[in-house]
């Protein structure tokens, strides 16, 4: 029976900023490890879809923040699969705090892709039994983003070894530490993040040459992307609203 798949975390200090309160890009992890531990358990992982040439990638998500939990506060991470529309499924997460408060959600977009001929895949009618659906799904990550014909900035990656995940390709939260990175220090020092909206488009692989991109639409809305250096092809589309540091 479907049901909501919980996991605690104790925040550590390499996932800490200067106020002691988690990074973005960490909180997002624990979520994504969350996520994982429950597909693993479903029998729906990426290592459980290898007999059937496929994995799970992607597509977009939108992530809300409230709360950024502090140095060694326990949070509590609550994770399930909210739907499924044809070739696309959704999975939402929720964060809480000791208090429970809740610190961040996420609305996440998935498909299945055949990894011989690299083509989406209709989602199973038997995963519809894996679907939650006592309670209220977030909001659908159904935005659209646009790229970017100038900037304001950029910076250049070349993916390594590190930044890659146990698909050999760059995982999801590394992109966002990508666009983290590099933002003008001033940004970060001066504001913290209120929302997400990130749109993955195409992978990129092992010593690929990437290009970060963003355009201040507001003071506090940037756009961003991340394209191929050598092709001019965006992988990547981000939307990031800050908020001031009170």
């Amino acid at each position: 029976m479907a049901s909501i798949h919980t996991e605690y975390f104790k925040i550590r200090t390499s996932e800490i900023n200067q106020l002691k309160c988690i990074q973005p890009h960490a909180l997002i992890q624990l979520m994504q490890e969350a996520s994982m531990q429950h597909t693993i358990s479903m029998k729906v992982s990426v290592w459980d879809l290898e007999a059937m040439n496929a994995s799970w990638v992607l597509l977009k998500m939108q992530v809300n923040f409230y709360i950024f939990p502090t140095l060694n506060e326990t949070v509590k991470v609550e994770t399930f699969p909210s739907g499924i529309d044809g070739y696309f499924t959704y999975r939402d997460y929720y964060v809480y705090d000791g208090q429970n408060r809740l610190c961040a959600t996420i609305s996440s977009m998935w498909t299945l892709m055949n990894m011989e001929n690299r083509k989406m895949m209709k989602i199973p009618d038997s995963f519809g039994s894996l679907i939650y659906d006592e309670t209220d799904p977030l909001t659908r990550p159904n935005f659209k983003l646009l790229s970017l014909q100038t900037s304001e900035q950029t910076a250049d990656v070349k993916v390594n070894y590190l930044h890659l995940d146990w698909n050999g390709h760059v995982n999801n939260v590394q992109y966002i530490k990508m666009i983290m990175e590099s933002l003008d220090p001033q940004v970060q020092a001066t504001q913290k993040i209120k929302s997400l909206d990130i749109q993955y488009k195409t992978e990129a692989l092992l010593g690929q040459e990437l290009t970060i991109l963003h355009q201040m639409e507001t003071a506090y809305i940037i756009q961003h992307v991340i394209r191929d250096k050598h092709t001019g092809r965006d992988l990547i589309l981000a939307k990031t609203e800050w908020v001031d540091i009170q």
